[in-house]
């Protein structure tokens, strides 16, 4: 990944962070995040829509992002779609190199879908450069269709609740704090009501950098990937009978592995040449 020192604006891209990255030392998924929105020229906001503590959280961001050199952080509170909606947002979210929406409950980023602030960042993601993370409630919004809530050690329709998402990462469903709270079961239950999606459960601390179709995995854990493309799913009428799950296909990414999204296929190290 790039050096710190020497970001530049260039492509924009997707940071994915399954939640409770290092807010301390400067460190991990952040200072990539950092560095990829323009290093010390960085001009980043936080969204602080989808948490209850909004002050501490923009604290401790603004904090680690002085740490490593950040001369301009703004918060973006957004608490419903008249602010979703309103030109001073805009204006704000035009001028970033950089957009963190940060963790919290997602439901309440759902009033987001949609809305100018939804339209304006797909575009600037597309267009202009823009580079845009989510962290834990933060991170599920950014698929087309995000994990709302649900729980529960089987793979049953009672076990997820899903809603519509922000839509910057099309195919793809996401879960966060995956290996820490046990989610693999939440996941698989999401990836059986529609199997074209990939479902992405990111552990905490660690994140995916998105570039067009692909990802690269960054952070001190896991990222597990399900491929239930060609799988045969069976329930029963009930929301709490267990699924019947077949041909599933799972995939471990530590950092450094990497991921094709249109082609389905993990693969070591930030180059496919040997496989080229």
């Amino acid at each position: 990944m790039t050096d710190i020192t020497e970001g530049s604006v260039g492509s924009g891209r997707l940071l994915v962070i399954g939640g409770r990255e290092n807010r301390t030392c400067g460190t991990g998924p952040l200072k990539e995040f950092v560095s990829l929105s323009g290093a010390r020229r960085s001009r980043i906001v936080v969204v602080t829509t989808a948490t209850g503590v909004p002050e501490q959280v923009t604290a401790e961001y603004t904090t680690v992002f002085r740490r490593l050199g950040v001369p301009s952080v703004t918060e973006l509170r957004l608490i419903g779609r008249t602010t979703a909606d309103d030109p001073a947002s805009l204006t704000m979210l035009e001028q970033a190199t950089g957009v963190l929406i940060s963790g919290g409950d997602q439901s309440r980023l759902s009033m987001l879908v949609g809305s100018k602030t939804n339209v304006l960042l797909h575009r600037r993601l597309h267009e202009d450069g823009l580079v845009i993370a989510g962290t834990s409630a933060g991170a599920t919004a950014l698929g087309r269709w995000m994990i709302l809530g649900g729980d529960g050690g089987t793979v049953t329709t009672s076990s997820v609740r899903i809603g519509p998402g922000l839509d910057l990462l099309g195919n793809v469903l996401i879960d966060m704090h995956f290996a820490e709270r046990g989610r693999l079961p939440r996941l698989l239950s999401g990836i059986a009501l529609d199997v074209r999606y990939l479902g992405v459960g990111i552990d905490e601390d660690t994140a995916i950098v998105v570039d067009g179709d692909r990802f690269e995995v960054i952070g001190r854990g896991v990222v597990t990937v399900v491929d239930a493309d060609r799988a045969t799913v069976a329930q029963d009428h009930a929301a709490n009978d267990p699924m019947a799950l077949f041909d599933v296909r799972l995939h471990l990414l530590p950092a450094g592995c990497c991921f094709d999204l249109e082609q389905r296929k993990p693969w070591f190290g930030p180059t496919r040449e040997e496989e080229e």
